[in-house]
């Protein structure tokens, strides 16, 4: 019982004293009646200061629940983020032009169920290629082939895209992508494709996405 409680029990109870006493005196109630006016005033008031007592309890607890979830949240996500793949593309660094990719997984975990896909500049699928289990080393990229002629035939110099898509093994529901721009030339030679790469962009889906 709080010092706010005794507070409100002692001036209640004085109040209810004074008033029995001014009705005694004019003889309103006999002492069987004030008695009586007692036990019922003290069983009244525990009862209230028993459940105001419980409110706070339970207002108590929940707050700790809040709390405690809100802990367990934190910890998975700083789970999945310790856990989280991230896979980068560049153009190869060549002494000439680049006409091939190279994607790394710098995350610290491995990437699951790996996609590869060139999109058109319409965003339509013109090369794929599945990887089940990429774990990272930045020493071991996966090797992107150079693509053919006829495969950039249709959209040359446009913006075109290398898409990886994939998920963590902490994660479901989660699909993480990397976006990287490019711009396919045919070389002065005419026999090869020349890239050029633009800023890398890190996208999260709720469900995997088809293209």
């Amino acid at each position: 019982m709080t010092n706010k409680d005794m507070r409100y029990l002692y001036i209640s109870g004085l109040g209810i004293l004074i008033i029995l006493i001014v009705l005694y005196l004019f003889d309103l109630i006999d002492v069987a009646q004030a008695i009586q006016i007692i036990l019922t005033f003290a069983l009244v008031s525990v009862t209230a200061v028993y459940v105001r007592r419980t409110g706070d309890i339970a207002n108590g607890t929940k707050k700790q629940a809040e709390a405690s979830m809100k802990m367990a949240e934190e910890m998975k996500e700083q789970r999945i983020m310790t856990s989280r793949p991230i896979i980068v593309q560049r153009a190869r660094e060549r002494a000439y032009d680049s006409d091939d990719f190279e994607i790394f997984n710098i995350g610290n975990g491995p990437a699951i169920e790996l996609e590869i896909m060139v999109l058109d500049n319409n965003k339509m699928q013109k090369y794929f290629q599945r990887h089940t289990f990429f774990i990272q080393d930045p020493e071991k990229p996966i090797e992107f082939p150079p693509l053919s002629l006829e495969t950039y035939n249709s959209f040359l110099d446009t913006i075109c895209y290398l898409v990886s898509q994939y998920r963590s093994v902490d994660t479901k529901q989660i699909w993480y992508q990397t976006w990287l721009p490019f711009i396919p030339k045919i070389s002065q030679s005419g026999d090869r494709i020349i890239i050029t790469a633009q800023e890398l962009e890190f996208r999260e889906v709720n469900k995997k996405e088809s293209f």
